[in-house]
């Protein structure tokens, strides 16, 4: 069955490398402390917990306001006030905003009361050293969190940066096909252990991921629709967090035997040849926008991150004006994005963000409402990156 994008399936790599050794072995030579959890949330949530535990009374977590409810309901849910914070129109954190903000929420207290700061390198276009940086200098007593899902890849960009973060949080399971997958990565030890055991979550995306498998193979739609009621049905049974448990057995035995050098050579020439393909369409730059490319290295002409998505911000203004049919004059962000998936380019959307978020911020408001993200990921050749620029193009032409 043909499709671009959409949830993993399960595959078997030939090269053998271990995940699991790699990040802990590179961990421990930072002198970081590392543990393996279910997802992402849980993740953020045993983190906070750490945080909450070796800094009593700390209540108060700043988030960027482009931030989906997984990043926010495990503060939320251990009685943290969480405070959204700004971020410009390239997707990098507004600095003074920021710094600005934390003084308005700290009041004169910003120098003697700890606090958290979550920061993100979104799509490995949104560098955060600056900011971690001038955190530390500006205000001392501020734990920074940074997620680090979208730069995955490249654990030396940050592991071995001592001052860079107190805590990295990053989910495994958002770049290949396994049931569960997140870490949480310390400057010293985790006070507390995560739960063991088996979870609703891991057996019931193990049987969707066996299921999509399946559907691939035979193209049967009823098929599909229950492997999709199964990851939803997964999604709800997470507890926002508040109840962390380790990464399953079945996902740490695959992650021991991966195909890293291909997952990463593949991603980065699908995210360049897609990039310039859509660079290349007469509407780029009216009906949609492409955010900046990834930065290269100083040293060589490779990207300095291996590609997680590539995104585009749609103008959907200006598609409606433009516009010939009765669609095109009525189109939406969401219903662009089904007028794909019916011709089987699926383009996730990004998450709908806290109404306290995109009052704060236009730029992320905009994000929430009108951005697009591709699949890049290994599963895809440029054939299928050719693909998607000719779909995407007729679509556009189509209103």
């Amino acid at each position: 069955m043909y499709e671009i994008g959409s949830e993993f399936n399960l595959e078997k790599a030939v090269r053998r490398d271990d995940f699991i050794s790699i990040y802990s072995d590179l961990a421990q030579r930072g002198s970081k402390n590392i543990e393996f959890l279910r997802c992402g949330r849980d993740a953020i949530g045993f983190v906070a917990d750490d945080i909450i535990a070796k800094n009593k009374g700390l209540k108060h977590v700043f988030i960027p306001a482009l931030s989906c409810d997984s990043m926010v309901k495990p503060f939320e849910v251990r009685g943290m006030e969480v405070s959204y914070y700004k971020i410009e129109e390239n997707l990098c954190i507004a600095k003074d905003a920021l710094f600005d903000r934390i003084e308005e929420v700290m009041g004169g207290t910003s120098e003697s009361e700890a606090f958290a700061v979550l920061i993100m390198n979104f799509f490995g276009i949104a560098d955060t050293d600056e900011i971690s940086d001038g955190l530390k200098k500006s205000f001392p007593n501020a734990l920074i969190i940074e997620d680090v899902t979208h730069i995955l890849m490249e654990p030396e960009s940050f592991l071995f940066e001592k001052d860079r973060a107190d805590y990295y949080v990053g989910s495994i399971r958002k770049w290949l096909g396994i049931p569960d997958g997140a870490f949480a990565i310390s400057n010293t030890e985790f006070v507390m252990g995560a739960l063991t055991g088996e979870t609703d979550f891991t057996a019931l995306r193990m049987q969707a991921l066996t299921e999509k498998t399946e559907y691939l193979d035979n193209g049967d739609s009823e098929l599909k629709t229950h492997f999709r009621e199964l990851l939803s049905e997964a999604e709800d049974s997470l507890s926002d967090g508040l109840d962390p448990y380790h990464m399953s057995d079945v996902s740490a035995d695959y992650l021991s035997d991966i195909d890293l050098y291909r997952i990463s050579d593949r991603r980065r020439a699908n995210y360049r040849n897609l990039y310039k393909k859509l660079e290349s369409l007469p509407l780029c730059g009216k009906a949609f926008r492409l955010l900046p490319e990834i930065p290269v290295n100083g040293n060589s002409e490779g990207y300095k991150y291996t590609p997680f998505m590539l995104p585009i911000v749609l103008d959907i203004e200006f598609m409606r004006r433009s516009a010939i049919t009765d669609d095109g004059k009525n189109i939406t962000r969401d219903g662009f994005e089904k007028r794909l998936a019916l011709r089987g380019i699926y383009a996730p959307v990004l998450w709908p963000i806290a109404e306290e978020g995109a009052a704060i911020c236009y730029n992320a408001k905009g994000f929430s409402e009108n951005m697009l993200a591709f699949w890049i990921d290994q599963r895809y050749s440029r054939f299928d990156m050719e693909n998607i620029v000719d779909i995407l193009g007729d679509e556009l032409s189509r209103m």
